[in-house]
């Protein structure tokens, strides 16, 4: 899967705004290729994801149908997606943590699926390396963070070991792949 920016988030919030990101799935076809016209639709609405469509339009040198359709396109193949996240820290969530999880190789593939099934997981990449698992986690607390790692990750079957990263600070958070 190529992925933009991981945490969607929404264009308004009150009178705020923040950015919008998509991402594109591993849904291609021959019949849903992604050129150069399409590439520029999506990097507009990357900055700004409920831009009209007759602005980029215009910014692009092409008819405001034309871009609709190739959005539509797009989105109904399953290569575009649009959805809003809310900022954490706005809804009390101010624990983040990447969690790297060595798991028996039997039981890797089906252990990060009913992980990614966990509410409080964000992100979840099988890898290569020292660790099988990278899962990114956000929680209301420290405390809240112990329960999901001690109460919930621990318990999946298959997991051998954990460790924890606790983020003390993000300094940059771009969210593009």
């Amino acid at each position: 899967m190529f992925t933009y920016q991981r945490w969607i988030t929404s264009r308004v919030t009150g009178s705020k705004q923040v950015p919008v990101a998509f991402v594109l799935g591993a849904h291609v076809t021959k019949s849903s290729k992604v050129d150069d016209v399409d590439l520029a639709i999506i990097r507009k609405l990357q900055v700004d994801g409920r831009r009209p469509y007759a602005d980029i339009a215009a910014e692009l040198r092409l008819a405001p149908s034309t871009v609709q359709q190739r959005a539509n396109r797009l989105i109904d193949a399953g290569l575009l997606k649009i959805t809003a996240a809310a900022d954490p820290l706005t809804l009390g969530i101010s624990v983040s943590a990447m969690v790297a999880i060595k798991v028996e190789g039997t039981m890797l593939r089906e252990a990060a699926v009913e992980i990614a099934k966990f509410p409080e997981v964000a992100y979840v990449a099988i890898c290569t390396g020292p660790y099988d698992i990278l899962v990114e986690v956000a929680c209301r607390d420290n405390d809240h963070l112990l329960d999901f790692i001690s109460d919930k990750l621990a318990e999946v079957e298959g997991v051998r070991e954990i460790e924890t990263f606790l983020y003390l600070r993000i300094v940059k958070n771009t969210d593009l792949w």
